[in-house]
């Protein structure tokens, strides 16, 4: 099997290599060239444990091979919490914002729109040049995320997919020798992986979040679009209802769901739940929770085999801010350079569980072994090369949608609403989101 996915992924790095264009490059500042032109830059993040350990070692690498240059690497709590005080430093007098930080999507947006960015392509043709070869290595689905107004804004760094977790011990039990891979196969699934005793529920077939993701998985899946060509709201559709519903009947008249807001690793690993759907960067939580206890694995978001499907991706990119100094964007884009370097990459992944951002790594030694090793990661990893993965929509209204569909699926899960008529509302709180959006610009 390890053998199968590995040559599946690599079979489709060849694939996807290809059709890749390049992108034309600018110029930009040069970097301070010695230690007498020293700068300090500052990087905000919101990494904990391992993940900050990692990133720490390669700063470290970086200082050692770049001694004219100082990182200050600064843990600025959740993504949330990262999000508003990079807002408030952005717009204090003068600002106060780092050199660099982990964004996401959707703020990179609005950053855009007020002029704080400092596209990244126009260092490419730089004396640290990002040349076509390298643009071109870059996948595409991050690549295009990254893209605003036909300018490459920032750069991928720590991405995800979403993969169905799944205890195949207890499918196996429950009769099925492989993963569902349609909707309908799935909620049989869920029904059939559910163990009663009494009237007590000892086992459920799966385990959500009451969050937009619960629904956004299984829209993509299915073949859903969230912003029409019109670029107005388009997820009140017939994905959007089937979605929906599907999650309503799993737990209206009865409950086949273990629903909690904590994550779903640890009632997987307790033999609590069948299955779970959440990004890859649950892996290493899910190896800890399970130990050897049982065999898990992954499977694709089920679907409908008549629709292409995506699977939603996540995480953040890395943006330059242009209210630093020339001297520290300049710096910033050094570090960003190196960080985006392929040894740099598969370090990066290896040690954290992050997709892989551009096609080479695939190629590297230890990035062989570390997929032969984790068949998980590999399936996972052949989603992404193969263009499958699906960013959420990259517009600065996106964080009050989304905070809306999460509301949306709660009220779902916890009273029974009616599918259709949570759609319509929602949907038409979103255009108005992106009506006033629109007005504002």
């Amino acid at each position: 099997m390890r053998t199968r996915l590995y040559r599946l992924v690599a079979g489709c790095l060849a694939a996807a290599a290809l059709g890749v264009l390049a992108s034309c490059g600018g110029t930009g500042p040069t970097p301070p060239a010695s230690a007498d032109a020293a700068v300090t830059i500052e990087f905000w993040h919101y990494f904990t444990r391992d993940h900050e350990r990692a990133l720490k070692d390669m700063i470290a690498t970086f200082e050692k091979e770049n001694p004219g240059i100082k990182v200050r690497t600064v843990f600025q709590g959740n993504p949330q919490q990262l999000s508003q005080k990079l807002s408030s430093a952005l717009a204090a007098t003068p600002p106060n914002n780092p050199a660099l930080a982990t964004v996401y999507e959707n703020w990179t947006a609005d950053y855009v729109a007020k002029g704080y960015m400092d596209p990244v392509e126009n260092y490419f043709g730089s004396a640290d040049p990002f040349p076509p070869q390298d643009q071109k290595d870059i996948i595409k689905v991050f690549r295009d995320a990254n893209e605003y107004d036909g300018k490459w804004v920032t750069m991928p760094f720590n991405k995800s997919i979403y993969v169905l977790y799944y205890n195949a011990d207890m499918l196996a039990k429950a009769g099925f020798t492989t993963a569902p891979a349609t909707l309908d196969e799935f909620g049989d699934m869920v029904r059939k992986t559910t163990v009663r005793e009494g009237t007590r529920t000892t086992v459920f077939g799966l385990g959500t979040m009451p969050a937009s993701e619960a629904f956004t998985t299984l829209f993509y899946a299915l073949g859903g679009e969230f912003i029409g060509p019109d670029g107005r709201a388009a997820f009140n559709s017939p994905e959007g209802l089937r979605a929906l519903t599907f999650i309503r009947d799993l737990q209206h008249p009865e409950k086949f769901m273990y629903v909690s807001t904590e994550y779903m690793s640890t009632p997987l690993g307790n033999g609590q739940i069948a299955s779970f759907i959440y990004s890859t960067a649950s892996f290493p939580f899910v190896e800890k929770a399970v130990g050897n206890q049982f065999r898990w694995d992954v499977a694709p978001v089920p679907g409908d085999p008549a629709k292409e499907p995506r699977y939603v991706m996540q995480g953040t990119n890395v943006g330059i801010f242009k209210t630093r100094p020339e001297a520290e964007r300049a710096a910033a884009w050094k570090l960003l350079r190196f960080l985006l370097q392929t040894e740099q990459c598969v370090e990066w992944a290896t040690r954290s569980g992050y997709m892989p951002v551009r096609y080479s790594m695939l190629e590297h030694p230890k990035m062989k072994e570390y997929m032969a090793q984790k068949p998980q990661y590999a399936l996972a990893s052949s989603l992404v090369i193969k263009d499958l993965g699906k960013q959420e929509p990259k517009i600065a209204p996106w964080e009050g949608i989304r905070s809306d569909l999460s509301n949306m699926v709660d009220r779902v899960i916890s009273t029974g609403a009616d599918p259709a008529t949570e759609l319509a509302a929602a949907e038409k709180k979103a255009n108005e989101r992106l009506a006033a959006a629109a007005a504002r610009k």
